[in-house]
């Protein structure tokens, strides 16, 4: 099945696997979508807007998507390099003179893209990351930036927060017009994307999702925090949007779509121009950060800000464009967002004929099971049953399973702990629903009996 079909396919199996986790990790709400080349093949929401009113959250509440703003500021420059307005060799003094005698006045626009420049990551005083004040102003930000840089020029990959701003109001000075009114302009309306942009309107602030605080203890309970305004560092993290929204903006990096860029700028954005090793091995390009998930080589960008933790990510190559909205620090979103891509791609594996065996109905077998130690599924991939867990890197723990009659599977063989190559032995009620499985000699219970099983309250 090609990849559209098998993601809308497993679209309510994708909601399924990720409210398990959303419930379990206590994180208030989380919004997806995927898009395969630009066509929306799932979008759900999960969990509430706000802790404090219990309203539920929805595909279109907004979401403060922070650093993601990195993206749409390198494609701002690109198409300015693209018009002659600018290049990549120019330096920041070229266009900011306040930042003459100082060493800022010197990184070039390519160093500031690939976070090449050596300068500081958010200024002398950062407390605007805790709402401690309000975020720098255009003058604050200069004199930020005028300090010494930690590093020379091309010494190592530092992420800057402070650089992202220097090219916003560089893109000002090329331009001719606002930071906002150029992303506008040349990047959210020729798309046609209305609930994506630079700083979140004061009239939109109904339409966010609340920012919730982190927890530093497992009984903690979450603080509804302000929003903020960005200010003069909007090009760095002051873009906010939806999930469907971003994955619309990604899939017009793919090669060959005529909307925001040339191939040749795409090729410089996305390419690996820095390698980094803290926290996980991944790279940098200019204005793009790139991963290695299963076999694909991803571009995308993550994004922190107070309350609100994101991540989106795009395959080039097949057009797979996924995003993860979470409204709490500490969400786990590029954790989600990277597995939901294996768990596309686990649904693509292609099925094992077994000669001489007759297609057998899988539903049946299909859904949630509980035990004393734990959750498993066993859903329909895309024709092919397999057991996960639906917790954590679903590859881990996938097994494919193969239909032996109405009441058995048997699992694939191979070498493992556990009870690997034991078969599934379902127990029917006389509905032909299920009673129980019994795994390794142990049963399991459909997740429904087994909470009333055990006393515990049915779930909403």
């Amino acid at each position: 099945m090609p990849l559209l079909e098998t993601v809308r396919a497993l679209s309510p199996y994708l909601e399924s696997w990720l409210e398990f986790q959303r419930d379990l990790a206590r994180v208030p709400g989380v919004q997806v979508a995927v898009r395969v080349h630009g066509e929306l093949a799932a979008s759900f929401a999960l969990g509430v807007a706000s802790e404090a009113t219990g309203e539920r959250l929805t595909p279109r509440h907004l979401f403060r998507i922070a650093s993601h703003s990195k993206t749409f500021t390198a494609t701002a420059v690109f198409q300015l390099v693209e018009a002659g307005a600018l290049r990549l060799d120019d330096v920041a003094g070229q266009w900011l003179p306040e930042l003459k005698d100082s060493p800022a006045a010197g990184m070039t626009v390519r160093a500031l893209l690939g976070h090449q420049a050596g300068i500081n990551r958010d200024g002398a005083d950062s407390d605007y990351w805790q709402q401690l004040h309000d975020f720098p102003g255009r003058d604050a930000l200069i004199d930020l930036c005028r300090a010494e840089a930690v590093y020379a020029p091309d010494q190592f990959f530092k992420y800057s927060n402070m650089g992202y701003s220097l090219l916003g109001l560089i893109i000002e000075a090329a331009s001719g017009q606002s930071y906002a009114d150029y992303v506008a302009a040349h990047i959210t309306a020729p798309l046609g994307l209305r609930d994506l942009g630079a700083e979140l309107p004061p009239e939109r602030e109904p339409e966010l999702a609340a920012g919730h605080s982190a927890r530093l203890a497992g009984q903690d309970a979450r603080r509804v925090l302000p929003s903020s305004d960005t200010r003069a560092m909007a090009a760095a993290t002051g873009f906010y949007g939806t999930a469907e929204d971003v994955t619309a903006y990604l899939a017009a990096h793919v090669p060959g779509r005529p909307e925001l860029l040339t191939d040749a700028s795409r090729r410089l954005m996305q390419r690996r121009e820095s390698e980094i090793h803290r926290p996980v091995r991944r790279w940098y390009g200019l204005g793009f950060m790139l991963e290695k998930i299963g076999d694909r080589m991803v571009v995308g960008h993550s994004g922190g800000f107070p309350g609100h933790i994101t991540q989106s990510w795009l395959d080039p190559q097949s057009g797979l464009s996924v995003s993860v909205l979470t409204n709490c620090l500490g969400g786990p979103a590029t954790e989600w967002a990277a597995n939901l891509i294996k768990l596309i791609d686990l649904a693509m594996k292609p099925q094992a004929d077994v000669p001489g065996r007759p297609a057998a109905p899988l539903a049946p077998f299909t859904g949630r099971f509980a035990t004393d130690w734990g959750v498993f599924d066993i859903v329909d991939l895309n024709g092919r049953l397999v057991s996960l867990t639906p917790l954590g890197d679903p590859a881990l723990s996938a097994t494919e399973l193969t239909v032996v009659d109405a009441q058995t599977l048997r699992p694939a063989p191979e070498a493992g702990f556990g009870a690997v190559g034991e078969p599934l032995q379902f127990q029917r009620t006389a509905g032909h629903g299920i009673e129980w499985v019994r795994v390794g000699g142990g049963r399991a219970w459909p997740i429904a009996a087994y909470r009333e099983r055990v006393g515990l309250p049915a779930l909403e």
